[in-house]
């Protein structure tokens, strides 16, 4: 074999000169491509991995925060809804109190007007029936007067004035 045989190529047959050729050449090209492509391109696609997963991280963190902060709203929400419930119970209580109380500051105030309307008739009773004595005693005296003015004697009167202050000083 000659060296133009080696790297020559007849029809249809390939011959070690170029396979070494190729081979050297894909090598050089593989060292190249790694050095130069491979490189930058796994660097690049680890940091695309390492973004993704912190994306994912982020994601999933962001998802508990959400679910914490919407547990806690409706916790609050509960909240909210039961201290209503006590404002509306609580008012409900105090106005069913003040009630009562109106109402029994009003029996009061009524016993004590039914009272004081017992004891302002018994007292006019009382006036009343002074006032009528009174009256009767002045009519009585008067007509006393007339009567004994004319039947009895000065002496009689005399006796009978004599008597009534006697009765007087009892």
């Amino acid at each position: 074999m000659t060296f133009q045989t080696l790297f020559a190529a007849s029809s249809g047959h390939i011959y070690i000169g170029n396979t070494i050729w190729y081979l050297i050449v894909f090598a050089i090209l593989l060292v190249l491509v790694k050095h130069y492509a491979w490189g930058p391109v796994s660097e690049m696609m680890e940091k695309r991995r390492q973004k993704v997963i912190s994306d994912l991280d982020s994601a999933a963190d962001n998802r508990k925060k959400a679910e914490v902060l919407a547990n806690e709203r409706e916790a609050a929400l509960k909240n909210s809804r039961q201290e209503a419930t006590q404002i509306l119970s609580d008012a409900k209580a105090n106005a069913q109190k003040t009630s009562s109380q109106i109402v029994a500051e009003a029996n009061d105030d009524a016993a004590s007007i039914h009272e004081k309307a017992k004891a302002d008739a018994a007292q006019a009773k009382a006036d009343a029936l002074d006032e009528a004595r009174a009256q009767v005693a002045d009519i009585s005296v008067t007509i006393a007067e007339k009567v004994i003015a004319k039947n009895l004697s000065a002496d009689d009167q005399k006796d009978l004035v004599d008597q009534f202050i006697k009765g007087l000083n009892k």
